[in-house]
């Protein structure tokens, strides 16, 4: 299980990574500091208590809610050992420190698309993914906010590609199964635990699995097994501190078509027009090209838009669709922009994407401190 903490190595590619998700910390922490808690939030903090019994809750996500009580109840259990003046510190609540777990999540799920988007594409291929992951708007917005996003956008993301990732084990031997079993399976549970109809994004996963391993389908079976035990015990357990499974009506789980399926097919726009512009220029690289016409590539593409479309299929859900897609989408422009920056156009394109990067952080600063200020403490 420490095979892969012996193969990490601390150099120049991860100092970098380190310098780009310090700067996502900073932006997250700078948000949520700086805004009140909403009616929802309060809501998501109240739920994760089960010693609050009659009370109803619109919310229905026991990751969230046990996630969102966390902070309350360690800061309880501080009382009553802290010194007075951090007694009297904590005694007032601090919106950066209740949504710090949430921020984690966030920080948590840059270092996996950094690590996904660096085995596949290499260092410039995971400096362009993490670099639009870290100055995206909307992933600092769900990050800095109490709420199911960024856990499932967390979860979502860990399942499928260490669902490829175990594919491609169940060829080497049975031992080396086990911690990517149990990685898959805390995804799957996580997963589940947000929102059960994330059961979705499982089959998704399950079916790139079954895609990947011909010849080796029973022993798949075997992992999707172990993997599935551990996730349905984990949804139990959250379930059990929550007090909920997730499920107080048959909307959460019935798919209503509506206008948003057509809407949400643009839902790059929820982080600006410069991740439109360059999604539009990497899908006409992409559709041109057969070299960056690969399975890399091709994953991350069709998962972003069948994610938004699945969890869009059930409105009753009440999450913001659009950034399920993002982390996937910025893996497939990382992609395509390492095949094009192999090219003998290297200069012309890295010039053009390291201009991008520079704009959208500009931008998602300025639209930061506008959303920050709308609710300014």
């Amino acid at each position: 299980m420490l095979e892969p903490l012996r193969e990490f190595k601390i150099g120049k590619p991860q100092i970098f990574a380190g310098l780009l998700l310090l700067a996502f910390l900073a932006q997250c922490l700078w948000v949520a500091g700086s805004r009140r808690f909403s009616d929802l939030e309060y809501e998501y903090i109240a739920s994760g208590h089960r010693d609050r019994p009659g009370m109803e809750f619109r919310v229905t996500s026991p990751a969230t809610s046990a996630i969102a009580a966390l902070t309350l109840r360690l800061t309880a259990a501080l009382h009553n050992v802290a010194p007075a003046r951090l007694r009297a510190a904590l005694a007032i609540p601090r919106p950066w420190l209740f949504r710090l777990p949430f921020v984690m999540f966030g920080l948590w799920l840059g270092g996996a698309l950094w690590w996904v988007a660096r085995r596949l594409f290499g260092d410039e291929g995971g400096y362009i993914a993490l670099a639009l992951y870290c100055f995206s708007p909307a992933m600092i917005m769900v990050s800095s906010n109490i709420g199911p996003e960024i856990i499932l956008a967390w979860s979502s993301f860990g399942l499928i590609y260490t669902a490829i990732g175990v594919a491609h084990t169940v060829y080497a031997s049975p031992r080396k199964w086990v911690p990517r079993i149990a990685l898959l399976g805390i995804s799957i549970g996580v997963c589940l635990s947000t929102t059960l109809w994330s059961f979705t994004v499982v089959v998704l996963a399950f079916a790139f699995m079954f895609y990947l391993t011909p010849g080796r389908r029973r022993e798949v079976l075997v992992v999707l097994g172990g993997a599935s035990a551990i996730g349905l015990c984990l949804l139990g357990f959250l379930a059990w501190v929550s007090g909920s499974v997730g499920v107080k009506t048959w909307a959460l789980i019935t798919p209503r078509p509506t206008l948003d399926l057509v809407r949400n097919l643009w839902f790059a726009l929820a982080d600006g027009y410069v991740l439109v512009a360059l999604l539009v220029f990497a899908l006409a690289a992409y559709g041109s090209w057969p070299r960056a016409r690969y399975f890399g590539n091709t994953a991350p593409l069709i998962t972003s838009f069948l994610t938004v479309l699945l969890f869009t299929l059930v409105p009753a859900i009440h999450i913001w669709n659009p950034v399920l897609g993002l982390s996937f989408i910025f893996v497939f422009v990382g992609g395509v922009a390492a095949d094009l920056l192999e090219t003998q156009a290297r200069p012309s394109f890295a010039f053009f994407f390291v201009g991008c990067v520079l704009l959208k952080a500009i931008s998602s600063l300025i639209l930061l401190g506008r959303w920050a200020q709308q609710n300014f403490l």
